[in-house]
């Protein structure tokens, strides 16, 4: 089909010429009979065909071909097998619109984008361009990878660690010590004092006789 152009968001036409029509109670943007063509759910509740895509997309793959909840109600709509496209549209809201755009154009869904063809214009022999608008969510920007980390900066963390095990090895045999240091001396001496007193010699009673003896001569 070739490169269409692709658009995050509708463009509004000019204040003067939606401010009497309806819009989407979602984006708040006029309905058109393009992307914004007014799409009824099984309660009731119109919405934009492209607000209606955009929740569908945001489903799990597993049930993008399932159901949608109302984002009112909460009420489930079955989502036909052609896509949001195929929901059923609002005529009551359409004829509402401008002559112009009371006639549906053909919209369909490419991958996750909304698609459709524009008319030829009458003077132009070339091809109908089909232009596009994305449904599906933007991706977040991955944070860059670190950068792989230098021989020399592997080297110096195992530095830092082998210093780090050191002092904490010294700091538990330090610890152990102020710890053992009580026992020790509870079993040398019999209690905390590690140094037992001195207490004199005392001599018997005979070597104190010769020696008082010895000092009268």
């Amino acid at each position: 089909m070739g490169s269409a152009p692709e658009v995050w968001h509708t463009q509004m036409e000019p204040e003067e010429n939606v401010e009497n029509r309806p819009e989407c109670s979602i984006c708040f943007t006029s309905y058109d009979n393009i992307f914004k063509t007014p799409k009824v759910l099984q309660c009731s509740h119109t919405f934009c065909l492209e607000c209606v895509a955009r929740l569908v997309a945001s489903l799990p793959p597993e049930s993008q071909h399932d159901k949608i909840m109302c984002p009112f109600c909460r009420q489930p709509t079955q989502i036909p097998q052609q896509g949001v496209p195929g929901l059923q549209t609002s005529k009551e809201m359409l004829s509402i619109l401008p002559a112009h755009l009371q006639h549906e154009e053909t919209v369909w869904i490419e991958g996750t984008k909304l698609c459709y063809k524009q008319e030829p214009q009458s003077d132009s022999n070339q091809a109908s361009p089909c232009v596009c608008v994305e449904i599906g969510l933007t991706k977040k920007e991955e944070p860059p990878a670190p950068a792989p980390r230098s021989e020399l900066y592997q080297i110096c963390c195992a530095c830092n660690d082998w210093k780090r095990l050191l002092l904490i090895a010294l700091m538990v045999v330090i610890l152990f010590c102020i710890l053992l240091w009580p026992v020790q001396c509870i079993l040398k001496t019999g209690n905390l004092r590690c140094t037992s007193e001195s207490t004199p010699t005392k001599l018997p009673f005979s070597s104190v006789l010769v020696t008082q003896g010895s000092d009268v001569h």
